[in-house]
């Protein structure tokens, strides 16, 4: 059920009475977006976010109707230096389980946090993208307000790479803890290749979905607060189509 919607500067947002619901509203909105850049062009490209998070999203958008996968290219946002795809908290891992291997997409384009030279898979998977010319991306938002691992600390709203090498921050590995990604924080990589902030501010639209009590305080600080990279996900109130969706313990 629909609590309310508002609008912050240009950014959508809608609150629902649950995860469940407001997976299946972020759901019908990225599989609308992707319908009319599939009706529009011959085919699209999309990026996804692979967390924990996203998980009512992906389960709602594997069953939309009237997506013809088949012209659909994806990549996803970030994965961990060192870690195999194999890993259990690979995010390349994570978006076969719970999208890739469900639907029958043209291609799926993994970032390879465990290549043998990390500046050459960053300029890999950079030109990936800069052909593909991704028409929506799925984010979600970190504790301390990351959109993929584009941390406070490393935030460039402006960064000239689409793809870098990162070092997370506390608040961030921390994170990983509290989505059962790992034991403790010890056990998380202290680095990650991401995607950055234009890559996101350049595709047309932008879906994101944020559930959870953990996440009130990056919500009230991307949407109250200053646009800075202090809290990366403000830059969301100046996209020309991005929309959020929470759930109603992510919006208290």
């Amino acid at each position: 059920m629909l609590i309310r919607q508002v609008r912050c500067d240009r950014l959508e947002v809608a609150i629902y009475e649950n995860r469940t619901n407001m997976g299946i509203a972020s759901a019908a909105r990225f599989a609308e977006r992707l319908r009319e850049a599939l009706d529009q062009h011959e085919k699209a490209a999309v990026i996804f976010a692979s967390a924990p998070s996203q998980n009512e999203f992906l389960g709602a958008l594997r069953t939309a109707g009237g997506l013809d996968w088949k012209r659909v290219t994806a990549f996803h946002l970030e994965e961990y230096v060192g870690i195999s795809k194999d890993h259990p908290a690979s995010f390349r891992r994570y978006i076969r389980e719970h999208l890739i291997d469900h639907v029958p997409l043209a291609a799926f384009h993994e970032l390879r946090g465990d290549a043998s030279d990390l500046d050459e898979e960053c300029k890999r998977y950079a030109s990936l993208l800069a052909e593909a010319k991704p028409a929506v991306v799925a984010l979600g938002i970190g504790e301390n307000g990351h959109l993929a691992f584009i941390d406070p600390p490393v935030c460039d709203f402006e960064d000239p790479s689409n793809v870098r090498i990162v070092e997370l921050d506390e608040t961030c590995r921390m994170q990983q803890v509290h989505d059962g990604c790992f034991a403790t924080i010890e056990d998380v990589p202290s680095r990650a290749l991401s995607l950055t902030i234009p890559v996101f501010m350049r595709a047309p639209h932008a879906i994101v979905t944020v559930p959870g009590p953990t996440k009130r305080q990056a919500v009230g600080a991307a949407l109250h607060g200053p646009i800075t990279p202090d809290c990366p996900a403000s830059i969301l109130r100046r996209h020309a189509d991005a929309a959020l969706f929470l759930d109603k313990e992510s919006a208290e």
